[in-house]
């Protein structure tokens, strides 16, 4: 019998099959009733040090008019030994993440055991409940050399595998916000194939809602407010997706003092945490340079036919490295000579 074991050392068995459909059950009878007390029904995927928190702030929102609660929240995070306890801790009102911010145990424990507005599970069936799903997995930059950026590549093998999923179990409707750090284009040229695929596998139409708004998180003893009460730009991959991210963030963040910022083209220059602000536009004039022809983002909104006719990097893309750097699930981050 195999178990996922605590910081502290307390053991959970690990779910097997009939775990499975005993909490699918659970999660359907919660989001039914929540659904009839208004309430629309958020999944949070990934319960590390920045799902954890959102799925905190998400849930102890409110409605502006009624002062309500608005949202009710299920934390997804998949059962490994690594990780599997932090659902049952979850559940009983403990934060998985310590932090050095004293507002995030106790908003965590107020909404899992007082506003009940807060679940965690382990399932991926969650995903069918959502109206609204929070992407939080992680996404590394893994550095070769120390100081050496040019060695380095983002591992986006993780997030690969959760589109995957997210696009063989959610409705349609569903909006998808990413929140994790990602290189630049991979909103539309990552996830959206990667969605696009398993809809059309499933007989759906529909274009998906994909949108994304970078985390900004800072650790520290403003950690919640960094999520909460700070500035934010969004976008989606189409009006729609636009249009439903910047209501949802706008009903959970504090939008009144810190406005959202919202774009009409892509994620063409998300700056990795901890590196050159000039990082993401001269990557994106590498891949310029190595795919022999100007990127051609713009026209997403001037009537552009379809993500993929675009001249940027797309899901499984390694060409951009040289072979001898290739990796399974690195994606076009080799910065350019002279960085």
């Amino acid at each position: 019998m195999e178990h996922s074991v605590s910081p502290e050392g307390e053991k959970f068995k690990i779910p097997d099959e009939q775990d499975y459909k005993k909490e699918f059950a659970r999660l359907e009878k919660l989001a039914k009733a929540h659904r009839k007390d208004g309430q629309e029904i958020v999944v949070v995927m990934g319960l590390g040090f920045v799902g954890a928190v959102m799925a905190g702030v998400v849930a102890d929102s409110t409605d502006k008019k009624t002062g309500k609660p608005g949202k009710f929240v299920i934390g997804m995070q998949r059962p490994s030994p690594r990780s599997f306890w932090k659902i049952p801790l979850f559940n009983r009102g403990i934060s998985p993440v310590k932090a050095e911010d004293p507002e995030v145990a106790p908003m965590i424990e107020r909404c899992v055991t007082k506003k009940k507005t807060l679940t965690a599970t382990y399932t991926y069936d969650a995903l069918k409940l959502a109206d609204a799903l929070v992407v939080d997995v992680q996404c590394d930059f893994l550095k070769q050399e120390l100081g050496n950026l040019r060695s380095g590549h983002a591992d986006i093998s993780a997030l690969e595998e959760s589109f995957k999923v997210i696009g063989e179990k959610i409705d349609p409707k569903c909006m998808v916000l990413i929140e994790t750090t990602v290189p630049p284009g991979t909103t539309e040229f990552v996830a959206y194939p990667l969605v696009k695929k398993a809809f059309k596998k499933r007989g759906i139409e529909e274009e998906p809602l994909l949108a994304h708004s970078f985390e900004r998180v800072m650790p520290g003893r403003d950690y919640v407010k960094s999520v909460r009460d700070f500035w934010r730009v969004c976008s989606g991959i189409n009006e729609e997706s636009r249009k439903r991210v910047v209501t949802f963030l706008s009903e959970v963040l504090n939008v009144d003092k810190f406005p959202l910022t919202v774009r009409d083209l892509q994620n063409r220059g998300k700056q990795l945490p901890g590196h050159h602000p000039g990082l993401p536009g001269r990557v994106e004039r590498l891949c310029r340079n190595e795919r022999g022809g100007p990127h051609q983002g713009h026209q997403r909104d001037q009537g552009a036919a379809h993500p993929q006719q675009h001249d940027f990097p797309r899901a499984g893309d390694r060409r951009v490295l040289p072979p001898e750097r290739r990796r399974a699930g690195a994606l076009v981050l080799q910065a350019p000579p002279g960085f």
